[in-house]
């Protein structure tokens, strides 16, 4: 009976096997790998929404991936050095696309200003993950002197990496074009345009954009060289594509309401060049001028409101790019550089995908049961996912007002595209792509006095939990309201009948009768010359009205409910 007991009695569980804990490194080492995929991955998704939202988790999220890639790669690639070697033609193909991460495989370039101003030390980083992917690729061509049946792998690889170092390379160059030490330089160039050029005394319209040349393109144009007269004594040989000639041009795909908004979105790239100028502390040199007034007054404010609207809202979109994109850099290099890139790693990694299909397997029997599959799995789907996503970096940028900018700035200056049907139709066909919209369309709002004593109890906890590094709550909570129709032709009304003359509140208060009772509020030597201080009285004063008419509003529905019960 004792005996019968004992041999149905569970047993010890199996000591593991010498394959298993061998195969545990490499379990740990595809984890790690997916991790980073999925980093790529959201990478790509989040970035382009961040101009759109303000969602701070949005914004923290970017940032910790793009703060904890370089230790993730590093990491992971000395667990793959201190695995077995029976797995370094997959080890090698996860470490090339690892690097990858770092040379930003979206569009994104900066999370903050901070960022790029430190882009030294980013430049330095880059520099080690350049030696490191050249010791790992080299490593990788002294195993294929061993095994022959690798030399597949060897070509899209070094392919790769030439194309991860313009990668890196391009990220650093538009971190550097808008640092503080070289931005007053390239803004520099339109500041002296808008002074020689664009200020000249000549008859202007501001309907047809007669007149102002205002630059959409062609700075590098602009540059003095030794031995030659300045570029601004030589306006006829200046090769500068300008708003005047696009509005000028009589193209079909600049006719009607469609062309409208292409000229539009052309003007918008010339006035971002030209806001541009603030930011590097010049003087914008045709403030004061008729010209310009009639050019907002008569001309920008004198249609309808969402012209006005989606000019400046596209303007806006092209200075933020300029900052935290790469587009700004590759624009000015090269109107389609920047699908060239894209393209090529989508066909490498593509290529590199079938050639993974062909790498032979160690015959070790637990490896080949276990393993094989999960290794031939990741060497395959990695380049695949790669693919895809610069697949969608492409869309993305032929769906931006940079490649449309691009395609118009051809069809004007090639005039054999406005006379080539098929030519036209494909610009048309390219000009009707969509992407995500370029703002929310919605005004935050933040009110002084109802938010005065909140607080956020969780991300005060997370400021002292993660040592400082998340923000202390601000107090309160800011909302944002959608920005309608109305509000929008109120803003065009209030500004045409100004005329340009804004009179800090002084109109509205002689419009109501109180301007003797509260002229104060508009002076600014009653407060110190401080704007702040202006605006957060008249905040005050606006809140307190609406209580007032709130509590009103409620007694008088309260008394109306109870005449009717």
């Amino acid at each position: 009976m004792a005996t019968a007991e004992m041999a149905l009695a569970p047993g010890l569980p199996p000591s593991p096997t010498p394959e298993l804990y061998e195969a545990l490194p490499l379990f740990y080492v595809i984890a790690l790998v997916f991790l980073a995929v999925l980093t790529i991955f959201l990478l790509h998704i989040l970035g382009p929404l961040r101009r759109w939202s303000s969602h701070g988790l949005l914004h923290y999220i970017v940032m910790v991936i793009y703060t904890l890639s370089y230790p993730l790669v590093g990491y992971t690639i000395g667990w793959m050095q201190s695995t077995n070697y029976l797995y370094f033609n997959d080890f090698t193909v996860w470490a090339v696309f690892l690097l990858l991460l770092l040379s930003s495989t979206d569009s994104l370039t900066a999370c903050s200003i901070n960022d790029i101003e430190s882009w030294k030390s980013i430049y330095v980083k880059h520099l080690f993950k350049g030696f490191l992917l050249v010791f790992i690729l080299l490593k990788f061509g002294y195993y294929i002197e061993k095994d022959v049946d690798a030399d597949y792998l060897w070509y899209p690889l070094s392919l790769i990496l030439v194309v991860i170092v313009l990668k890196s390379y391009v990220m650093i160059a538009s971190m550097r074009m808008v640092s503080k030490s070289y931005l007053g330089k390239n803004v520099k160039m339109i500041a002296e345009y808008m002074h020689h050029i664009d200020n000249k005394l000549v008859a202007f319209d501001p309907v047809t954009m007669e007149g102002y040349r205002y630059m959409v393109a062609g700075e590098k144009h602009c540059i003095n060289r030794r031995g030659r007269a300045p570029w601004y004594k030589r306006p006829d040989d200046l090769k500068v594509t300008t708003v005047e000639q696009i509005w000028q041009c009589e193209g079909n795909l600049l006719i009607g309401d469609q062309g409208k908004v292409l000229k539009d979105l052309c003007l918008s790239m010339a006035l971002s060049k030209m806001l541009n100028r603030r930011f590097a502390g010049f003087k914008l040199s045709e403030a004061e001028l008729e010209k310009t007034h009639d050019f907002v007054f008569k001309g920008l404010l004198a249609g309808d409101e969402q012209q006005a609207f989606r000019v400046i809202e596209e303007e806006l979109v092209f200075v933020h790019d300029m900052y935290y994109t790469r587009y700004s850099y590759l624009y000015q290099k090269g109107r389609y550089l920047a699908l060239c890139l894209p393209v090529i790693m989508s066909a490498l990694c593509s290529w590199l995908a079938v050639a993974s299909l062909h790498i032979k397997r160690t015959d070790d029997p637990y490896l080949s049961s276990r393993l094989n599959r999960t290794l031939l799995s990741g060497t395959i789907v990695i380049p695949v996912v790669v693919a895809f996503l610069e697949a969608y970096q492409t869309y993305l940028y032929m769906a931006s007002g940079w490649f449309k900018v691009a395609l118009i700035r051809s069809y004007v200056t090639a005039p054999f595209l406005q006379t080539s049907c098929c030519s036209e139709m494909i610009i048309r066909l390219l000009l009707m792509l969509k992407a995500f919209r370029p703002w929310k369309g919605r005004l935050g709002q933040y009110c002084f006095l109802e938010s005065l004593c909140r607080k956020s109890k969780i991300m005060n906890c997370l400021h002292y939990a993660t040592l400082r590094l998340v923000d202390k709550a601000v107090k309160g909570r800011m909302e944002s309201v959608k920005l309608s129709g109305n509000v929008k032709k109120a803003i065009i009304d209030s500004l045409l009948g100004s005329n340009g003359n804004l009179t800090n509140g002084v109109t509205s208060l002689q419009r109501n009768g109180v301007h003797g009772d509260l002229s104060w509020a508009c002076d600014a030597t009653a407060t110190d010359g401080a704007v702040s201080r202006t605006i957060l009285v008249w905040h005050i004063a606006t809140t307190l009205c609406e209580h007032q008419l709130d509590k009103q509003g409620k007694q008088a529905e309260a008394l109306y409910i109870g005449s009717h019960t």
